[in-house]
Parts: C-alpha cells; sequence; structure tokens
C-alpha cells in the first residue's frame, strides 16, 4: 500500500521540524520530503523504516494502516510521581496540529510553546485555558493530572478553569505563615504529590475537598476566604464572630438585622416614586 503522505506532514509539524531538517535526517532534500508528503513519490524500505524510528510510529501507521493511539510510544500514559508523562505534548499531538499552528492559535513562538511542552518554564494560567479549548481537554486533564478529560458542563464549557486569585491568595497566607512553598512541607500537610502542590500554588487548584478543609484549618480562615468568596475585611468580622460565646453571638445578628432593614429602607427611599398617569396629558 502507498504511504500516507499526509501522515508525514502531520508527524513533521508534530515534532516541530521543517521538510528541510527532516530530509537531513532521512539523507534527502527538501523537495524530495516534499514530494512524500504530497504522494508524488516515495521513500524506500530503509528509509521508511528510519523514518518509524524517528517519528517512534510503526511502518503500518506511516502506510496509513494502524491508528495513532495503538502506535505513539508517547501516548503511552504511564504513571509517574508527578502525574502522566508529557501531558501537553500528549494533548498537542492527538489534535493533529503541528506545533507551529497550535503556537500561532495561541498569539507565541513555536520556541515559547516548545519551553511549555518541555516544561522548561511554567505555562501561565491564560495560556493553559487556551490551550485547554485547543485541546478540547479539561485543564486537570492538559496538566497530567488525570488521563481523561472531564465532560464539558451544562454551558457547554470544559470545567476546571482555575480561579488564580485563590492560589494568590494561599501563597499570601503561605506568606505571612512562613510556610516554604518549594519544601515538602504542604506535601505532608495535604497528602498530595509535588506536581499537585506545585498546581495548588501556580493555578489555584484544589483536588478535593479535603484539602480546602486542611489549608482552612492550618491558615485558621475561612474556606471562603480560601475561595476568595469574602474579602479580607469580612473575614476578619467572620473570625471576630467566632470568638464570642452564643448570648454576644445572638446580639450581633440582632444588630446586623436591624441594619439591614435600614438599610433597605433607605434604599427604597432614595428612588423617586413614579407618578401615576391619569388617563389624560391636560391638567384639570
Amino acid at each position: 500500500m502507498a504511504i500516507d503522505g499526509n501522515r508525514i506532514r502531520i508527524l513533521r509539524k508534530q515534532f516541530g521540524l521543517t521538510q528541510e531538517e527532516l530530509g537531513k535526517k532521512m539523507g534527502v532534500i527538501k523537495q524530495t520530503v516534499s514530494s512524500w508528503e504530497n504522494n508524488i513519490s516515495e521513500p524506500n524500505s530503509e528509509i521508511l523504516l528510519n523514518m518509524a524510528s524517528v517519528f517512534d510510529v510503526s511502518v503500518d501507521y506511516l502506510l496509513g494502516n494502524d491508528t495513532p493511539t495503538n502506535t505513539f510510544s508517547i501516548c503511552k500514559r504511564e504513571m509517574t510521581p508527578g502525574g502522566y508523562d508529557n501531558s501537553i505534548r500528549h494533548w498537542i499531538l492527538k489534535t493533529g496540529l503541528g506545533y507551529d499552528e497550535v503556537a500561532q492559535k495561541l498569539g507565541i513562538s513555536e520556541d515559547l510553546l516548545m519551553d511549555y511542552v518541555e516544561e522548561n518554564i511554567t505555562i501561565p494560567y491564560q495560556i493553559l485555558i487556551a490551550l485547554s479549548e485547543i485541546c478540547e481537554v479539561s485543564t486537570d486533564c492538559l496538566l497530567g493530572l488525570k488521563s481523561k478529560s472531564r465532560e464539558k458542563d451544562l454551558n457547554n464549557v470544559l470545567p476546571f478553569r482555575y480561579d488564580y486569585r485563590i492560589a494568590k491568595r494561599i501563597r499570601k497566607l503561605c506568606q505571612e505563615s512562613n510556610v516554604d512553598t518549594k519544601s515538602s512541607f504542604l506535601e505532608n500537610l495535604l497528602c498530595l504529590s509535588s506536581k499537585e502542590v506545585f498546581y495548588l500554588i501556580e493555578y489555584g487548584f484544589i483536588p478535593h475537598m479535603d484539602t480546602l478543609i486542611k489549608l482552612a484549618d492550618y491558615f485558621n480562615v475561612s474556606t471562603d476566604y480560601l475561595l476568595c468568596q469574602i474579602d479580607d475585611q469580612s473575614e476578619k468580622v467572620l473570625h471576630s464572630f467566632y470568638q464570642l460565646d452564643e448570648d454576644n453571638k445572638d446580639i450581633i445578628i440582632g444588630k446586623i438585622k436591624e441594619c439591614i432593614k435600614e438599610q433597605r429602607y433607605e434604599s427604597v427611599a432614595a428612588d423617586p416614586m413614579p407618578l401615576k398617569k391619569t388617563g389624560t396629558d391636560s391638567p384639570k
């Protein structure tokens, strides 16, 4: 069966190679690679074996007889202490897009994208969200914390769009309590892997409710505060309220109810009363 030129083109782009670079690896010129990709000519058996080795696929796949999920060794998701290996690379490969095409969609350079893929630098939150949409997988899956993507919600949106404010607040609490976020302390406190702690600090990823409860208990704050549902002032009020006995709590609750009633009354009084129509525009 004839070679599938389109698969060669896709694989070349996924590995970040130009036609000239692939040609050098195969011992041919750029034009020859172009002729393969356009199904004008075919490589000999020796080059075919070499190409399969370079792309880490079977010869059958290059001939169109196999599927990438059965042949890409990079897609064999082996668990490691940090999660799933090469998760971002894996999901980009599954899109069928080249790295240059993905980088263009993200509005960044291909070199910068490869730094994210190789984990040379931390992928920013907004890039993570955009890449999640391109790959059509939930962000926890894209980060290698889950092997299968979560389904879209009722609004057709992929879940786990982390709130970066949560990460910022947790870092602030760690700084105030002299907790080294790069040490193993949080791993032991929260019973999380080093990668899970990293994503907690970097993106505000909270794996489960137990993590939230342990953080709130250790830092002596409310879960609402951790989730950025209330500000610093509200947290101080809440913390002070917890220290009151039951009688004083009842007094404070009564005062709060009075203030709410007054606030509502003032709000209504401030609105001008609409004039009622008499059915005629002329004065009597």
